[in-house]
């Protein structure tokens, strides 16, 4: 019970306002839409719910959006949101209810693409929820999916070449789309680095630095090629602010 009172006590998520510069005009236009993000940051979750505000406005005949969640994230109490993960960040819960509340009013589906299950291979892994992805597609007119920027990748990354991304198996009709932040910034998710042939130690998780990425004469809200980092486009957002987890470690 307190920690359902906790819950309700969080504000719900108001976005910013919305961009109105033209890389984010033509990422509206988009029918399709994969964006691939660094895991915890303020910014990305308020950008969203422009986006799907504006999917919303424009009347179309099925909307669905998608998070790299498993699918009883709809319960307040799952272990999605006692995780430390980006994905289980503040601003990631209020998108999340934002997202529930516009289902309930009939705007839209919201689906979730982690497949649930043993998937002791990663390849797998990503083809399980890349087929989910796709048979969402092909099932609704506008489909908005977020999810992790290796998976939201349209080919295979040089370090990983038998591992096919999730975002390979979405079909042709997808755009890809990495969101970079020009002044770098903060976002919380978690990360483990082996040492030599050493295995890796338990991933630590905390607000890490993101760097800035000039994109020589980019500029904010640009949308510019994408093909260096596997996608179709970047966005160029401003900067990001690490959103921590909803619920802190003990």
């Amino acid at each position: 019970m307190r920690t359902l009172l906790l819950l309700a006590l969080l504000p719900t998520l108001v976005a910013a306002a919305c961009p109105d510069d033209a890389g984010f005009k033509k990422l509206a236009s988009f029918e399709h839409l994969y964006l691939g993000e660094a895991h915890g940051t303020q910014e990305v979750p308020q950008l969203v719910q422009c986006l799907v505000q504006s999917a919303i406005a424009a009347k179309p005949t099925s909307l669905a959006v998608s998070l790299e969640m498993p699918e009883d994230a709809r319960q307040p109490d799952s272990w999605q949101w006692r995780s430390q993960d980006g994905r289980a960040s503040q601003a990631m819960w209020q998108l999340h209810q934002w997202l529930q509340a516009q289902e309930a009013a009939g705007a839209l589906k919201l689906h979730h693409h982690q497949p649930t299950g043993s998937y002791p291979d990663q390849a797998d892994y990503e083809k399980a929820a890349g087929l989910s992805l796709n048979a969402l597609m092909r099932q609704n007119a506008r489909v908005i999916v977020l999810g992790g920027n290796f998976h939201s990748r349209r080919e295979p990354i040089e370090w990983m070449p038998k591992v096919r991304p999730m975002g390979t198996y979405v079909g042709e009709g997808t755009v890809h789309v990495d969101l970079q932040a020009l002044e770098g910034g903060t976002a919380w998710n978690c990360t483990s680095r082996s040492t030599g042939n050493a295995p890796p130690p338990p991933p630590t998780c905390a607000a890490n630095t993101q760097l800035a990425v000039p994109r020589g004469d980019a500029r904010v809200g640009d949308l510019i090629s994408g093909r260096e980092f596997g996608h179709d486009y970047v966005y160029l957002m401003k900067s990001f602010t690490a959103s921590p987890p909803l619920k802190q470690p003990q």
